[in-house]
């Protein structure tokens, strides 16, 4: 059975030293699977504000993991 992949976004996504801008990051099972900016409205998409930080396949905010 696929599981179904939880999209979140926020004014910034820190990734290996990188910034996106206005970004999405897709959760699968807690892992990381997907990130990318974007421009318009997503639906089925969560928005956190802030800044979203990817570490390995985890990604955190607020110094909470994201599931």
């Amino acid at each position: 059975m696929v599981k179904s992949i939880r999209k979140v976004a926020a004014h910034e996504v820190h990734v290996d030293g990188d910034v996106l801008v206005q970004a999405v990051v897709e959760l699968q099972e807690g892992n990381v699977v997907n990130y990318y900016t974007f421009s318009g409205e997503l639906p089925l998409t969560e928005w956190l504000g802030g800044i979203i930080e990817i570490r390995g396949s985890k990604a955190y905010w607020n110094g909470r993991i994201l599931e």
